[in-house]
Protein backbone atom coordinates (compact mmCIF):
# COMPACT_ATOMS: atom_id res chain seq x y z
CA UNK A 1 0.00 0.00 0.00
CA UNK A 2 1.34 3.38 -0.98
CA UNK A 3 2.37 5.51 1.99
CA UNK A 4 0.94 8.97 2.45
CA UNK A 5 4.48 10.23 2.94
CA UNK A 6 5.67 9.09 -0.48
CA UNK A 7 6.07 11.57 -3.33
CA UNK A 8 4.32 9.09 -5.62
CA UNK A 9 1.23 9.26 -3.38
CA UNK A 10 1.21 13.06 -3.45
CA UNK A 11 1.68 13.29 -7.22
CA UNK A 12 -1.25 10.93 -7.73
CA UNK A 13 -3.28 12.89 -5.18
CA UNK A 14 -2.75 16.33 -6.71
CA UNK A 15 -3.66 14.95 -10.13
CA UNK A 16 -7.14 14.18 -8.76
CA UNK A 17 -7.80 17.64 -7.29
CA UNK A 18 -7.98 19.82 -10.37
CA UNK A 19 -10.25 19.58 -13.41
CA UNK A 20 -9.54 16.94 -16.04
CA UNK A 21 -8.48 19.59 -18.54
CA UNK A 22 -5.82 22.24 -17.95
CA UNK A 23 -7.41 25.18 -16.19
CA UNK A 24 -5.70 28.52 -16.69
CA UNK A 25 -5.97 31.49 -14.37
CA UNK A 26 -4.34 33.10 -11.35
CA UNK A 27 -7.46 33.69 -9.24
CA UNK A 28 -7.15 30.36 -7.41
CA UNK A 29 -3.44 30.45 -6.76
CA UNK A 30 -2.80 34.08 -5.80
CA UNK A 31 -4.39 34.13 -2.30
CA UNK A 32 -2.62 30.86 -1.41
CA UNK A 33 0.69 32.20 -2.73
CA UNK A 34 0.33 35.37 -0.66
CA UNK A 35 -0.57 33.32 2.42
CA UNK A 36 2.30 30.82 2.15
CA UNK A 37 5.05 33.09 0.88
CA UNK A 38 4.44 35.57 3.69
CA UNK A 39 7.64 37.55 3.51
CA UNK A 40 8.28 39.32 0.21
CA UNK A 41 10.58 37.28 -2.01
CA UNK A 42 13.95 38.97 -1.66
CA UNK A 43 15.50 37.13 -4.58
CA UNK A 44 15.80 38.53 -8.06
CA UNK A 45 13.24 36.70 -10.19
CA UNK A 46 13.67 36.00 -13.90
CA UNK A 47 10.80 34.40 -15.81
CA UNK A 48 11.36 32.72 -19.17
CA UNK A 49 8.49 32.36 -21.65
CA UNK A 50 8.23 31.50 -25.33
CA UNK A 51 7.30 28.63 -27.61
CA UNK A 52 10.71 26.93 -27.80
CA UNK A 53 14.12 27.19 -26.19
CA UNK A 54 12.88 28.09 -22.70
CA UNK A 55 14.70 25.22 -21.01
CA UNK A 56 17.97 26.20 -22.72
CA UNK A 57 17.66 29.81 -21.54
CA UNK A 58 16.79 28.75 -17.97
CA UNK A 59 19.66 26.27 -17.71
CA UNK A 60 22.31 28.55 -19.23
CA UNK A 61 21.34 31.62 -17.18
CA UNK A 62 21.27 29.54 -14.00
CA UNK A 63 24.73 28.12 -14.69
CA UNK A 64 26.12 31.59 -15.52
CA UNK A 65 24.86 32.91 -12.17
CA UNK A 66 26.18 29.86 -10.34
CA UNK A 67 29.60 30.53 -11.90
CA UNK A 68 29.49 33.86 -10.00
CA UNK A 69 28.90 31.94 -6.75
CA UNK A 70 25.20 32.84 -6.59
CA UNK A 71 22.58 30.50 -5.15
CA UNK A 72 20.01 29.83 -7.86
CA UNK A 73 16.61 28.14 -7.71
CA UNK A 74 15.26 26.90 -11.05
CA UNK A 75 11.75 25.75 -11.88
CA UNK A 76 11.09 24.03 -15.22
CA UNK A 77 8.52 21.77 -16.82
CA UNK A 78 7.87 19.13 -17.91
CA UNK A 79 10.32 16.61 -16.45
CA UNK A 80 11.85 13.71 -18.34
CA UNK A 81 12.28 11.07 -15.62
CA UNK A 82 11.43 12.33 -12.13
CA UNK A 83 9.19 15.12 -10.86
CA UNK A 84 12.09 16.47 -8.75
CA UNK A 85 13.83 17.61 -11.96
CA UNK A 86 11.36 20.50 -12.03
CA UNK A 87 12.69 22.07 -8.81
CA UNK A 88 16.44 22.53 -8.44
CA UNK A 89 18.76 24.55 -6.25
CA UNK A 90 22.19 25.13 -7.79
CA UNK A 91 21.50 22.45 -10.38
CA UNK A 92 20.63 19.77 -7.80
CA UNK A 93 17.11 18.36 -7.58
CA UNK A 94 15.41 18.97 -4.25
CA UNK A 95 14.48 15.98 -2.09
CA UNK A 96 11.17 14.15 -2.00
CA UNK A 97 10.79 15.27 1.62
CA UNK A 98 10.99 18.98 0.76
CA UNK A 99 8.44 18.65 -2.04
CA UNK A 100 6.05 16.62 0.15
CA UNK A 101 6.36 19.20 2.93
CA UNK A 102 5.44 21.96 0.47
CA UNK A 103 2.53 19.93 -0.96
CA UNK A 104 1.16 19.39 2.56
CA UNK A 105 1.36 23.12 3.31
CA UNK A 106 -0.44 23.96 0.07
CA UNK A 107 -3.10 21.31 0.64
CA UNK A 108 -3.78 22.58 4.17
CA UNK A 109 -3.96 26.20 2.99
CA UNK A 110 -6.15 25.79 -0.09
CA UNK A 111 -9.41 25.10 1.79
CA UNK A 112 -12.06 24.30 -0.81
CA UNK A 113 -10.07 25.87 -3.66
CA UNK A 114 -9.38 23.51 -6.56
CA UNK A 115 -5.72 23.65 -7.57
CA UNK A 116 -4.21 22.03 -10.65
CA UNK A 117 -1.08 19.88 -10.81
CA UNK A 118 0.70 22.94 -12.28
CA UNK A 119 -0.52 25.16 -9.43
CA UNK A 120 0.85 22.73 -6.83
CA UNK A 121 4.16 22.37 -8.69
CA UNK A 122 4.67 26.12 -9.03
CA UNK A 123 3.74 26.92 -5.43
CA UNK A 124 6.01 24.14 -4.15
CA UNK A 125 8.97 25.60 -6.03
CA UNK A 126 8.31 29.15 -4.79
CA UNK A 127 7.90 28.04 -1.17
CA UNK A 128 11.12 26.02 -1.36
CA UNK A 129 13.20 28.76 -2.99
CA UNK A 130 11.94 31.43 -0.60
CA UNK A 131 12.65 29.24 2.41
CA UNK A 132 16.21 28.64 1.23
CA UNK A 133 16.61 32.37 0.52
CA UNK A 134 18.19 31.80 -2.89
CA UNK A 135 19.83 34.79 -4.58
CA UNK A 136 18.01 34.23 -7.89
CA UNK A 137 14.92 32.40 -9.04
CA UNK A 138 14.84 31.43 -12.72
CA UNK A 139 11.33 30.25 -13.55
CA UNK A 140 10.08 28.70 -16.77
CA UNK A 141 6.58 29.55 -17.96
CA UNK A 142 4.93 26.22 -18.79
CA UNK A 143 2.05 27.24 -21.04
CA UNK A 144 1.27 30.64 -22.49
CA UNK A 145 2.15 33.37 -20.01
CA UNK A 146 -0.57 35.67 -18.81
CA UNK A 147 -2.50 32.95 -16.97
CA UNK A 148 0.38 30.60 -16.13
CA UNK A 149 0.78 30.00 -12.36
CA UNK A 150 4.40 31.28 -12.53
CA UNK A 151 3.03 34.69 -13.46
CA UNK A 152 1.78 35.12 -9.88
CA UNK A 153 5.32 36.29 -9.02
CA UNK A 154 6.31 39.93 -9.48
CA UNK A 155 9.37 39.20 -11.61
CA UNK A 156 12.34 41.50 -12.22
CA UNK A 157 13.17 40.44 -15.79
CA UNK A 158 11.07 38.66 -18.42
CA UNK A 159 12.65 36.71 -21.29
CA UNK A 160 10.53 35.82 -24.33
CA UNK A 161 12.56 33.44 -26.48
CA UNK A 162 10.16 33.35 -29.45
CA UNK A 163 6.51 33.16 -30.45
CA UNK A 164 5.42 30.34 -32.76
CA UNK A 165 2.33 28.21 -33.28
CA UNK A 166 1.66 25.70 -30.51
CA UNK A 167 -1.18 25.03 -28.03
CA UNK A 168 -3.56 26.95 -30.32
CA UNK A 169 -6.58 25.51 -28.49
CA UNK A 170 -5.50 27.45 -25.41
CA UNK A 171 -3.55 30.42 -26.70
CA UNK A 172 -5.13 31.45 -30.00
CA UNK A 173 -5.00 30.50 -33.66
CA UNK A 174 -2.26 32.87 -34.85
CA UNK A 175 1.05 34.35 -33.69
CA UNK A 176 -0.56 37.69 -32.78
CA UNK A 177 -3.01 36.02 -30.37
CA UNK A 178 -0.33 33.75 -28.94
CA UNK A 179 2.07 36.69 -28.63
CA UNK A 180 -0.48 38.63 -26.61
CA UNK A 181 -0.82 35.75 -24.14
CA UNK A 182 2.92 35.18 -23.87
CA UNK A 183 3.63 38.91 -23.39
CA UNK A 184 1.37 38.75 -20.34
CA UNK A 185 4.50 37.91 -18.29
CA UNK A 186 5.84 41.47 -18.73
CA UNK A 187 5.72 43.45 -15.46
CA UNK A 188 5.32 47.22 -15.29
CA UNK A 189 8.55 49.14 -16.03
CA UNK A 190 10.68 45.98 -15.75
CA UNK A 191 13.22 44.92 -18.42
CA UNK A 192 12.05 42.60 -21.19
CA UNK A 193 14.37 40.50 -23.40
CA UNK A 194 13.08 39.50 -26.85
CA UNK A 195 15.01 36.74 -28.61
CA UNK A 196 13.19 36.74 -31.95
CA UNK A 197 13.90 39.14 -34.81
CA UNK A 198 10.30 39.21 -36.04
CA UNK A 199 8.09 39.28 -32.96
CA UNK A 200 4.33 39.73 -33.29
CA UNK A 201 3.22 43.35 -32.98
CA UNK A 202 1.04 42.31 -30.01
CA UNK A 203 4.23 41.65 -28.03
CA UNK A 204 5.65 45.09 -28.79
CA UNK A 205 2.31 46.75 -28.05
CA UNK A 206 2.24 45.13 -24.61
CA UNK A 207 5.81 46.23 -23.88
CA UNK A 208 4.79 49.84 -24.65
CA UNK A 209 1.70 49.53 -22.49
CA UNK A 210 3.77 48.14 -19.59
CA UNK A 211 6.49 50.79 -20.11
CA UNK A 212 9.18 48.13 -20.34
CA UNK A 213 12.79 48.71 -21.20
CA UNK A 214 13.09 46.37 -24.18
CA UNK A 215 16.29 44.50 -25.03
CA UNK A 216 15.62 43.14 -28.49
CA UNK A 217 17.85 40.89 -30.58
CA UNK A 218 19.32 42.85 -33.49
CA UNK A 219 19.12 46.06 -31.48
CA UNK A 220 20.35 45.90 -27.87
CA UNK A 221 22.06 42.53 -28.30
CA UNK A 222 23.07 40.37 -31.22
CA UNK A 223 24.71 37.13 -32.21
CA UNK A 224 26.45 35.84 -35.33
CA UNK A 225 26.87 32.20 -36.29
CA UNK A 226 29.74 30.97 -38.48
CA UNK A 227 28.74 27.51 -39.71
CA UNK A 228 32.12 27.02 -41.38
CA UNK A 229 34.17 27.37 -38.21
CA UNK A 230 31.30 26.06 -36.05
CA UNK A 231 31.65 29.11 -33.81
CA UNK A 232 29.44 32.01 -32.78
CA UNK A 233 29.81 35.41 -31.18
CA UNK A 234 27.66 37.62 -28.95
CA UNK A 235 27.47 41.36 -28.27
CA UNK A 236 25.47 43.43 -25.78
CA UNK A 237 24.94 47.16 -26.12
CA UNK A 238 23.52 48.34 -22.81
CA UNK A 239 24.91 50.62 -20.10
CA UNK A 240 28.01 48.54 -20.47
CA UNK A 241 29.20 46.98 -23.71
CA UNK A 242 29.93 43.26 -23.58
CA UNK A 243 31.15 40.88 -26.23
CA UNK A 244 32.08 37.22 -26.40
CA UNK A 245 33.63 35.68 -29.51
CA UNK A 246 34.80 32.31 -30.78
CA UNK A 247 32.16 30.40 -28.76
CA UNK A 248 31.89 26.76 -29.80
CA UNK A 249 28.63 25.89 -31.56
CA UNK A 250 26.83 23.10 -29.69
CA UNK A 251 23.39 21.50 -30.03
CA UNK A 252 21.55 24.29 -28.18
CA UNK A 253 19.70 27.27 -29.65
CA UNK A 254 22.09 30.21 -29.99
CA UNK A 255 19.10 32.53 -29.83
CA UNK A 256 18.10 31.17 -26.39
CA UNK A 257 21.70 31.18 -25.17
CA UNK A 258 21.95 34.83 -26.23
CA UNK A 259 18.78 35.71 -24.29
CA UNK A 260 20.34 34.16 -21.19
CA UNK A 261 23.59 36.06 -21.72
CA UNK A 262 21.60 39.30 -22.03
CA UNK A 263 19.81 38.66 -18.73
CA UNK A 264 23.19 37.88 -17.16
CA UNK A 265 24.55 41.23 -18.40
CA UNK A 266 21.58 43.02 -16.81
CA UNK A 267 21.92 41.20 -13.50
CA UNK A 268 25.66 41.20 -12.91
CA UNK A 269 28.08 44.11 -12.64
CA UNK A 270 31.12 41.96 -13.45
CA UNK A 271 30.60 39.83 -16.55
CA UNK A 272 33.96 38.01 -16.57
CA UNK A 273 33.09 34.31 -16.69
CA UNK A 274 34.66 31.19 -18.19
CA UNK A 275 32.07 30.30 -20.85
CA UNK A 276 33.72 26.97 -21.71
CA UNK A 277 33.43 25.89 -18.09
CA UNK A 278 29.77 27.00 -17.96
CA UNK A 279 28.93 25.10 -21.16
CA UNK A 280 30.59 21.99 -19.76
CA UNK A 281 28.34 22.22 -16.68
CA UNK A 282 25.07 22.33 -18.66
CA UNK A 283 22.67 19.48 -18.00
CA UNK A 284 20.01 19.41 -20.73
CA UNK A 285 18.86 16.06 -21.99
CA UNK A 286 16.74 15.48 -25.07
CA UNK A 287 17.72 18.68 -26.90
CA UNK A 288 19.46 17.47 -30.06
CA UNK A 289 21.29 15.10 -27.74
CA UNK A 290 23.71 12.85 -29.62
CA UNK A 291 24.66 9.59 -27.91
CA UNK A 292 27.50 7.39 -29.18
CA UNK A 293 27.34 9.20 -32.55
CA UNK A 294 24.41 6.95 -33.53
CA UNK A 295 21.40 7.99 -31.46
CA UNK A 296 19.93 11.49 -31.71
CA UNK A 297 17.21 12.41 -29.21
CA UNK A 298 15.09 15.56 -29.39
CA UNK A 299 11.87 16.72 -27.72
CA UNK A 300 10.74 18.74 -30.76
CA UNK A 301 6.94 18.65 -30.88
CA UNK A 302 5.94 21.69 -32.95
CA UNK A 303 6.87 23.28 -36.28
CA UNK A 304 9.49 25.65 -34.93
CA UNK A 305 11.42 23.02 -32.96
CA UNK A 306 11.19 20.54 -35.86
CA UNK A 307 12.76 23.15 -38.15
CA UNK A 308 15.58 23.62 -35.64
CA UNK A 309 16.10 19.84 -35.49
CA UNK A 310 16.22 19.67 -39.31
CA UNK A 311 18.82 22.46 -39.44
CA UNK A 312 20.87 20.71 -36.73
CA UNK A 313 20.87 17.50 -38.78
CA UNK A 314 21.82 19.38 -41.94
CA UNK A 315 24.68 21.14 -40.14
CA UNK A 316 26.09 18.05 -38.42
CA UNK A 317 25.42 15.06 -40.66
CA UNK A 318 26.39 14.26 -44.21
CA UNK A 319 23.53 13.95 -46.69
CA UNK A 320 24.56 10.35 -47.37
CA UNK A 321 23.94 9.19 -43.80
CA UNK A 322 20.80 7.03 -43.60
CA UNK A 323 18.42 8.20 -40.86
CA UNK A 324 15.66 6.08 -39.36
CA UNK A 325 13.21 7.74 -36.97
CA UNK A 326 11.16 6.74 -33.94
CA UNK A 327 8.36 9.29 -33.57
CA UNK A 328 5.51 9.78 -31.08
CA UNK A 329 3.53 12.88 -30.06
CA UNK A 330 0.44 14.09 -28.23
CA UNK A 331 -2.87 14.01 -30.09
CA UNK A 332 -3.33 17.80 -30.13
CA UNK A 333 -0.27 18.44 -32.31
CA UNK A 334 -0.19 19.58 -35.94
CA UNK A 335 1.57 16.53 -37.37
CA UNK A 336 2.09 17.89 -40.88
CA UNK A 337 3.98 20.95 -39.65
CA UNK A 338 6.25 18.76 -37.47
CA UNK A 339 7.17 16.18 -40.10
CA UNK A 340 7.43 18.57 -43.08
CA UNK A 341 10.96 19.89 -42.28
CA UNK A 342 12.27 16.33 -41.74
CA UNK A 343 10.39 14.15 -44.18
CA UNK A 344 13.03 14.23 -46.95
CA UNK A 345 15.77 13.04 -44.58
CA UNK A 346 13.94 10.13 -42.94
CA UNK A 347 14.51 6.74 -44.55
CA UNK A 348 12.11 4.65 -42.39
CA UNK A 349 9.54 5.74 -39.80
CA UNK A 350 8.84 3.74 -36.63
CA UNK A 351 5.69 5.38 -35.36
CA UNK A 352 4.79 4.84 -31.73
CA UNK A 353 2.67 6.07 -28.85
CA UNK A 354 4.07 6.89 -25.40
CA UNK A 355 2.24 5.47 -22.41
CA UNK A 356 0.06 8.48 -21.59
CA UNK A 357 -3.62 9.10 -22.22
CA UNK A 358 -3.02 12.26 -24.28
CA UNK A 359 -0.75 10.59 -26.83
CA UNK A 360 -1.86 10.15 -30.43
CA UNK A 361 -2.55 6.47 -31.21
CA UNK A 362 0.28 4.97 -33.24
CA UNK A 363 -2.10 3.76 -35.97
CA UNK A 364 -3.55 7.24 -36.49
CA UNK A 365 -0.11 8.86 -36.50
CA UNK A 366 1.19 6.24 -38.93
CA UNK A 367 -1.70 6.94 -41.31
CA UNK A 368 -0.93 10.66 -41.31
CA UNK A 369 2.75 10.08 -42.10
CA UNK A 370 1.98 7.48 -44.79
CA UNK A 371 -0.17 10.06 -46.56
CA UNK A 372 2.87 12.37 -46.76
CA UNK A 373 5.79 9.98 -47.23
CA UNK A 374 6.34 7.18 -49.71
CA UNK A 375 9.01 5.68 -47.43
CA UNK A 376 8.30 2.76 -45.14
CA UNK A 377 6.14 3.55 -42.09
CA UNK A 378 5.93 0.88 -39.40
CA UNK A 379 3.52 1.15 -36.48
CA UNK A 380 4.77 -0.14 -33.10
CA UNK A 381 2.70 0.78 -30.06
CA UNK A 382 5.48 0.57 -27.45
CA UNK A 383 8.26 3.19 -27.55
CA UNK A 384 10.73 0.64 -26.19
CA UNK A 385 9.94 -1.92 -28.88
CA UNK A 386 9.94 0.77 -31.56
CA UNK A 387 13.49 1.77 -30.57
CA UNK A 388 14.72 -1.83 -30.52
CA UNK A 389 13.18 -2.60 -33.93
CA UNK A 390 14.43 0.66 -35.47
CA UNK A 391 17.97 0.02 -34.27
CA UNK A 392 17.84 -3.54 -35.60
CA UNK A 393 16.94 -2.12 -39.03
CA UNK A 394 19.47 0.74 -38.95
CA UNK A 395 22.59 -0.14 -40.89
CA UNK A 396 26.05 0.44 -39.46
CA UNK A 397 27.04 4.07 -39.86
CA UNK A 398 23.39 5.13 -39.90
CA UNK A 399 21.62 7.37 -37.41
CA UNK A 400 18.60 6.58 -35.26
CA UNK A 401 16.56 9.72 -34.55
CA UNK A 402 14.09 9.55 -31.64
CA UNK A 403 11.88 12.61 -31.39
CA UNK A 404 8.47 14.03 -30.55
CA UNK A 405 7.13 14.57 -27.07
CA UNK A 406 9.08 14.57 -23.79
CA UNK A 407 7.26 11.33 -22.98
CA UNK A 408 8.56 9.60 -26.13
CA UNK A 409 12.15 10.61 -25.42
CA UNK A 410 11.87 9.66 -21.72
CA UNK A 411 10.56 6.18 -22.58
CA UNK A 412 13.34 5.71 -25.14
CA UNK A 413 16.24 6.04 -22.67
CA UNK A 414 15.87 2.57 -21.07
CA UNK A 415 15.82 1.00 -24.55
CA UNK A 416 18.96 2.90 -25.52
CA UNK A 417 20.67 1.76 -22.34
CA UNK A 418 19.96 -1.82 -23.37
CA UNK A 419 21.13 -1.24 -26.97
CA UNK A 420 24.37 0.40 -25.81
CA UNK A 421 25.12 -2.46 -23.38
CA UNK A 422 24.90 -5.10 -26.11
CA UNK A 423 26.69 -3.08 -28.81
Amino acid sequence: MMKENSLEFWLDYIQTLGPKEVELGLERIKPIYEKLVKSKISSKVIVVGGTNGKGTAVEFLSRLLMAKNKTVGTFTSPHLFHFNERIKINGKTVSDELIIESFKLIDESRGSTHLTYFDFSTLASLITFNEFNVDFMVLEIGLGGRLDPVNVVDSDIAILTNVELDHQDWLGEDRESIGKEKAGIFKSQKPVILGQHKVPSSVLENSVKMENQVFRVGEKFNYQIDDLSRRWSYSFDGKKKVSFSNIELNSLSVSSLSCALTAFCLLEEEINVDLDSVFNSLDLKGRCELIDERFLLDVSHNESSAKYLASFIQRNFDDQIVINAVFGVMRDKDINSIIEPLIKRINKWYVTSPDIERSMPAEELGGLISSKSSNQVQTIRSVRRACLKAQEDTEEGGLLLIFGSFYTVAEAYPALKLLRSVA
